[in-house]
């Protein structure tokens, strides 16, 4: 059946190609050795090196250059972003601010073009029709509808215009795995009215075996997703983009194995009585609408998201039967922001917005145990945010610059929850408001026309949340808002006529009622209780260099340093008081750094190599649980000729073994979640 689809796929589709325009570009003799590179993430087309923040970017080439198929492997090359890996919940981490494993929301903004990925579910997206994807660090609610605490990953997918396009791909690699994709853009009426679709299958069987039922469906996936654009283009000033999309996904739900214990197995090995399964569907729609109005533009975005995700899991992970857990998330989320904001290079410029969301959630999380006794708990919760947002830039000199922001926002939230165990019936709510005053200021100076040095303060803040998988009543329920104040000093620089840039951000963030989850001992498995640490920090730096020493080679690399540390916080464990103060946050890697290296012939071969490092990080509040650094390599070589090209590639080459989750039952004994092993594969791709 896989290769039917593939041969549908390939009928369909008369063609992804802009990897290899890439590739073949920057083999030729009359391209600039260093492009700039154009972003958006300020919410204004601006080249990378003129803004004064740390921005990374890679733009949709080089993501197909580097084969990464989902978001978490696109941000390994950005330092000091990482992406949490977990059948818990993915997560984008940036900086080291981190949240609760379980926690629904994230410090980080995901948006996909101008629209907010709220759930961490929704955060390791995967990739195709992409055209840039942009990290901007620290706070950002002077920018974005949706206020972003530790930075925004911000993704361009391809929009439809005046010229026809397709492309398509497919590529096959190990443990079955199959990925397929294409994608058009077409004019339907000549310089007014645009389509553009597209459509990626991507299965596999997964690397994961379970030895108690002689099963490999602990970790395989079937995914399926669509998206169709329609743009229209009435006249100079006005122009309106619907965009309609669909995800479906599912497959196994057996990573977690022990690693110590009587239960204990190897490396992607795991020991339960009973395979698990999860299920993920998405339909969003969106209105996007930008006016002209000479000195200014005028951007209204207009979403909604139906997302639901359910999930159901062997309890204990042993080949015992206890029992099993299992989950059915739904939500509806809808979003409207306005932004004005001026156009041109004056000596002013400035952005105002106004957002409104809301998001209604409802949860039903069940622990089923035959003889423990069983556990129901159904959660309903309605979060609505509004916020007025703005920032403005004066040139104070010509090389001087000083921009003011402000964001003020009111963020309500109303849970409601029902617990249920043999006898006993609890039913609780609980209602969170905060409204919030978020200012951020910069000064940046243009020390020459290559050189550019900045400062930066700005205040962030996470709104509180509820306990969806471990409260037993009203006291366990909610935690409160956390904030962040982020100082940085940010250095920018070009070098030898373009063909090397080099840009250097130190930070300081200083965290106020850090949201945190701790083990709950004695609870067992997945019981945990949620808290908020007094205070904490996090200081780092980030480094990035990018060169094109002669035609066809590309170097680069990146060092990201960020190190978390609890300054006060004591909690009671065990009928004790403990004292955090010196442990670092979990999920957050101290280091983050890569290497890579891409030759480009303009005979059409090309070859990259990628080196990339995770420091340590820690899994749990107590740092008992922890994963050293490790460093994987990731290699592609590959010819293009025409509109054709052919790529054999691995991932992980060297077969580094890793864990991207931990967790302690009550007996202490340790169970993992491994890394992704050693892959090789093959893809091919045709456009024009």
């Amino acid at each position: 059946m896989r290769f039917l689809w593939l041969l549908a796929v390939l009928l369909l589709f008369p063609g992804d190609a802009s990897a290899a325009e890439g590739q073949r570009e920057r083999g030729g003799d009359d391209i600039p050795v260093l492009e700039e590179v154009v972003v958006t993430s300020t919410k204004r087309e601006e080249v990378l090196q003129d803004v004064p923040a740390s921005i990374s970017a890679v733009s949709g080439a080089e993501v197909e250059e580097m084969n990464a198929w989902d978001l978490g492997e696109a941000v390994r090359v950005m330092p000091n972003v990482h992406m949490k890996e977990a059948t818990s919940g993915s997560a984008i981490v940036i900086r080291g601010l981190s949240t609760i494993d379980t926690s629904l929301y994230n410090s980080a903004g995901l948006y996909v073009d101008g629209v907010a990925h709220p759930l961490t579910y929704m955060q390791n997206l995967q990739l195709f029709d992409v055209e840039r994807i942009e990290v901007l660090r620290g706070p950002q609610g002077t920018l974005y509808g949706r206020n972003s605490d530790s930075g925004v990953v911000n993704v361009v997918l391809r929009q439809p215009g005046p010229e026809a396009r397709a492309d398509v791909f497919a590529e096959y690699g190990s443990y079955n795995s199959l990925r397929t994709g294409g994608g058009f853009s077409t004019p339907l009426v000549q310089d007014t009215l645009f389509l553009s679709g597209s459509i990626l299958r991507s299965d596999t069987d997964g690397y994961i075996r379970n030895i108690t039922t002689d099963s490999d469906r602990a970790a395989n996936s079937d995914l399926l997703s669509g998206r169709g654009v329609l743009r229209w283009l009435p006249n100079s000033e006005l122009d309106v983009t619907l965009t309609l999309e669909s995800d479906s996904s599912e497959g196994g739900f057996g990573k977690l194995r022990y690693k110590t214990g009587a239960a204990a197995s190897d490396r992607f090995r795991v020991r339960s009585n009973a395979d698990g399964d999860f299920h993920d569907n998405a339909l969003g729609q969106s209105l996007k609408v930008r006016y002209d109005l000479g000195d200014a533009e005028l951007t209204s975005v207009s979403s909604f998201r139906d997302y639901n995700h359910g999930f159901r899991s062997d309890l204990d992970r042993t080949a015992a039967n206890v029992g099993y857990s299992d989950m059915d998330l739904h939500q509806n989320s809808w979003s409207q922001e306005f932004r004005l904001a001026s156009t041109g290079k004056e000596r002013f410029t400035w952005l105002a917005g106004l957002y409104a969301g809301r998001d209604d959630t409802s949860s039903d999380f069940n622990r089923i145990r035959p003889v423990l006794g069983d556990t129901y708990l159904d959660t309903s919760v309605t979060e609505t945010s509004y916020a007025l947002f703005g920032q403005g830039t004066y040139a104070i000199l010509d090389d001087l610059r000083l921009t003011l922001g402000l964001r003020g926002e009111i963020a309500q939230a109303s849970g409601d929850q029902s617990y249920r165990a043999g006898a006993i019936r609890r039913a609780y709510g609980k209602d969170l408001e905060e409204t919030v005053l978020l200012p951020s200021a910069t000064l940046a100076y243009d020390i020459t026309g290559s050189v550019t040095t900045y400062a930066t303060v700005s205040r962030g803040f996470l709104a509180g949340g509820y306990n969806y998988t471990s409260s037993s009543n009203e006291d366990s329920f909610a935690y409160d808002p956390e904030f962040t104040t982020s100082y940085e000093l940010g250095l920018k620089t070009t070098w030898f006529e373009k063909r090397l840039t080099a840009n250097l951000a130190v930070f300081h963030t200083q965290v106020e009622d850090k949201q945190v989850r701790q083990e709950d001992p004695g609870g067992g498995v997945g019981a945990w209780t949620f808290a908020n640490a007094d205070e904490a920090h996090i200081q780092g730096v980030e480094l990035e260099m990018l060169a094109h020493p002669f035609q066809g080679l590309e170097l680069s690399g990146g060092l990201g340093y960020a190190r978390s540390e609890v300054d006060k916080w004591t909690a009671t464990v065990g009928g004790a008081p403990y004292d955090y103060k010196g442990k670092h946050l979990p999920w957050a890697p101290e280091l983050t750094w890569n290497l890579g290296c891409g030759y480009y012939h303009s005979s059409g071969l090309f070859g990259r190599v990628d080196v990339l490092g995770t420091g340590e990080q820690y899994f749990d509040a107590e740092n008992s649980l922890r994963q050293g650094a490790y460093e994987t390599v990731n290699l592609r070589l590959g010819y293009a000729l025409g509109d054709w090209e052919f790529s054999v590639w691995s991932k992980n080459l060297f077969d580094s073994a890793y864990t991207t989750k931990q967790v302690q039952d009550a007996a202490g004994n340790v169970m993992v979640e491994d890394g992704d092993p050693q892959t090789f594969g093959a893809t091919v791709a045709w456009s024009f």
